[in-house]
């Protein structure tokens, strides 16, 4: 895409696809989800969670690691991010409860747009509460929901600028 001569491509070429496309942000969910519930004091990087061997059973479902192979006993959150536990991220998420859940993601921007100055930004998926425990495990670990890479990159630079979220904007 040469932006000196727009016209001659399709919009799909012109797109700025990190501003305007949505997907599951998956496991770059767990630091945010951490991020909140150590800012409500309810844990504290040492706090330990039953890993259960890799599997946690909500209802008729079953929460697994992304590999069979991780059967996880007890990890601290330290040791939950390192290992990006599926299970214990749903476990911290049901400490920090729905409501808390959704205000920490809306705290890091998710479902509303940024306000970059870029035609056509997306503002990504979150439900509408109530949540029940299957959609709070999963939001948990990035599913249920979409975001852009934008609103995962700057959520990721409140957490390395001390927690304050800005506003992102494009420079020449």
């Amino acid at each position: 895409f040469d932006p000196n001569n727009p016209l001659s491509y399709s919009p799909d070429r012109r797109r700025n696809r990190p501003v305007t496309d949505t997907f599951e942000p998956g496991s770059t969910m767990k630091a945010i989800l951490v991020a909140g519930a150590l800012s409500r004091g309810l844990i504290e990087p040492n706090t330990k969670f039953d890993c259960e061997g890799g599997r946690l059973k909500i209802g008729r479902r079953v929460i697994r690691e992304s590999d069979s192979r991780h059967r996880f006993g007890v990890l601290t959150v330290n040791e939950i991010l390192a290992r990006s536990s599926n299970v214990c991220s749903a476990k911290i998420a049901f400490k920090l409860g729905a409501k808390n859940l959704l205000e920490t993601l809306q705290e890091f921007g998710f479902g509303d747009k940024l306000g970059v100055d870029f035609p056509g930004e997306a503002k990504g998926i979150l439900q509408p509460q109530p949540w029940d425990n299957n959609v709070v495990a999963s939001v948990a670990i990035g599913h249920g929901m979409t975001a852009t890479p934008l609103q995962i990159a700057n959520a990721y630079a409140a957490i390395a600028n001390g927690g304050w979220l800005k506003r992102p904007y494009l420079v020449k």
